[in-house]
């Protein structure tokens, strides 16, 4: 930004370059000729300042007055007239090149702005004020030149993701602002893994996602894997979580917003210098924190709170967890009524369906040792009969599915 520098420098330089020349000449007046008139009233002997600044020429210090506000005559008559001193309105419309026929009313506008002053002696004369308005209007130029760099060097070095899939943010707070984002502008789902004081910090906003209909699921984890007993009953999690369990592990920080946000730390490290975020903005690789955060996060660690009591309707956002609870009453033949809210698999279109499952393709746990491992990785794939058709229903990033599910209400079973 060096660039800038010298030309804040030179803006209010140049303007006391102006009052030099004023001076200067005043000066060489009165030395020349014994008997001179003074171009200004105050007529006492000026030494020139000894100290020289940068000098500018004409076309560039008009340029400079014009960014300041002043049109080209008005910069082009002011200067003129700080040359000459005082003279007649004709003799600056000579010097300055400014139309003979727009002369007056420019040099009213000058004396609008305190630039200038006129007078009656004979024909309309002007003589420039001290250019202390000039050089106030100068600096301040100057001084919004100088912030709007700092401003624009600011914002080139602060993290921009959003034309990027993958930004890796520092300091860690970066990542945590924008989590608190992601949580505030969901729509459908929110999967976290966060540790106590973590859930402290986006309490309320869950709960805001909670009462816009958002489907939270929560893992929470000890901020010490030596401490695994967590009371519910002190977190108090109703109304701003669908459902809590608790890991007793060292777990990341995680974040996955309506498929496609992500907002990942990894667990504390050794140095704080260390410490640093990676945000992910892309549909297709949310995916693989969503597997992680299924398989090593959820399925496996005890439920501390669920909002689920059994009765109808029930939402998920998880066609395997749906697939789960109906199964067995689609396998005995029970009428179970389904809405499915979600897209196109091949044109992305919204789409919205209520129909009866009349089928589902899907690898079933066994015993109560939890869901087979190939449950998550076989497909999962439910026929819904709308009566006008039956269609295909997949979950996230369905493959061969006529609909992409994101949301799925079960209405009734009879």
């Amino acid at each position: 930004m060096r660039c800038i520098s010298i030309r804040h420098t030179a803006l209010v330089e140049n303007a006391t370059v102006i009052s030099q020349r004023k001076h200067a000449e005043s000066v060489n007046s009165i030395t020349d000729s014994p008997v001179s008139t003074p171009k200004h009233r105050n007529t006492e002997t000026v030494r020139p300042p000894s100290i020289r600044y940068p000098s500018m020429d004409t076309d560039q210090l008009r340029s400079t007055l014009e960014r300041t506000g002043l049109t080209q005559y008005e910069a082009e008559a002011y200067i003129a007239t700080v040359e000459l001193g005082s003279a007649p309105a004709t003799e600056i419309a000579d010097a300055s090149g400014v139309p003979q026929a727009r002369i007056y009313d420019v040099l009213r506008n000058l004396e609008s702005d305190g630039y200038i002053e006129t007078y009656q002696q004979g024909s309309l004369h002007a003589r420039a004020h001290d250019p202390a308005a000039v050089v106030d209007d100068l600096q301040a130029y100057a001084e919004t030149v100088t912030s709007a760099a700092a401003e624009i060097r600011d914002r080139w070095e602060r993290p921009t993701v959003e034309n990027h899939r993958v930004s890796v943010l520092k300091p860690l707070s970066s990542i945590f602002d924008r989590a608190h984002e992601a949580i505030e502008a969901a729509e459908n789902e929110l999967q976290l893994a966060v540790t106590p004081p973590q859930y402290d910090r986006f309490r309320d906003a869950l709960a805001a996602a909670v009462d816009r209909g958002v489907v939270v699921k929560l893992v929470l984890t000890p901020e010490q894997s030596a401490d695994a007993t967590v009371d519910d009953r002190v977190f108090d999690f109703a109304g701003v979580a669908t459902e809590v369990r608790l890991r007793t592990l060292p777990t990341p920080f995680l974040v996955l917003a309506d498929r496609t946000h992500v907002c990942f730390a990894p667990e504390a490290p050794l140095h704080p210098n260390h410490e640093y975020g990676v945000l992910v903005n892309d549909y297709s690789l949310s995916r693989i924190f969503d597997a992680h955060f299924q398989t090593a996060f959820w399925e496996t660690w005890e439920t501390l709170y669920s909002a689920r009591d059994g009765s109808l309707p029930a939402t998920y956002t998880n066609i395997r967890e749906c697939i789960r609870d109906v199964y067995e009453d689609v396998e005995a033949g029970r009428e179970v009524t389904l809405t499915v809210i979600g897209q196109n698999r091949t044109g992305r279109e919204k789409r919205e369906l209520t129909g009866r499952v009349v089928d589902v393709n899907y690898v079933a746990s066994e015993g109560d040792a939890g869901p087979l491992l190939s449950s998550f990785v076989e497909a999962a794939t439910l026929e819904l009969d709308t009566g006008d058709e039956v269609v295909s229903v997949g979950g996230w990033g369905a493959l061969v599915e006529d609909i992409e599910g994101q949301r799925f209400v079960v209405e009734k079973i009879n």
